[in-house]
């Protein structure tokens, strides 16, 4: 399973003729105080959620590591820390600087930007015993 989702690209949009512009769309697509930001957190608190309970996302960066001028196409980094409740013990853990992989693609006519994550492993009961 892996976590998808999609944003609307922000009023104005022209397409980026550089690695700078989609860095610079992509960095303010999930500033705090964006209506992204509240996707990427829960995509990362789904993404964890086959290891732990619930998360608290924390400290999120993003860096664009690659993108493709003509497919509209790149890869972005997130780098995080998250605190993970285990509910059964009431014990909550510090993970520090966790990171995440998601692709991405600019659909200018649909005006969305789209996010593949990777694929997660599952886990089954089965691996408990």
């Amino acid at each position: 399973m892996k976590q998808t989702f999609e944003i609307a690209l922000p009023k104005g949009f022209t397409t980026p003729d550089n690695a700078d512009e989609i860095a610079n769309l992509i960095i303010t697509l999930f500033t705090p105080d964006s209506i992204a930001y509240p996707a990427i957190l829960s995509a990362l608190q789904y993404e964890n959620k086959p290891w732990f309970g619930p998360s608290l996302i924390s400290n999120l960066q993003v860096d664009v590591i690659k993108f493709d001028t003509n497919g509209l196409t790149g890869r972005i980094k997130l780098l995080y820390d998250i605190q993970v409740t285990f509910g059964c013990e009431d014990y909550t853990k510090d993970h520090v600087g966790q990171h995440s992989y998601y692709n991405f693609k600019i659909e200018p006519s649909k005006e969305l930007i789209y996010f593949d994550g990777e694929d997660i492993e599952q886990l089954s009961t089965a691996d408990e015993f």
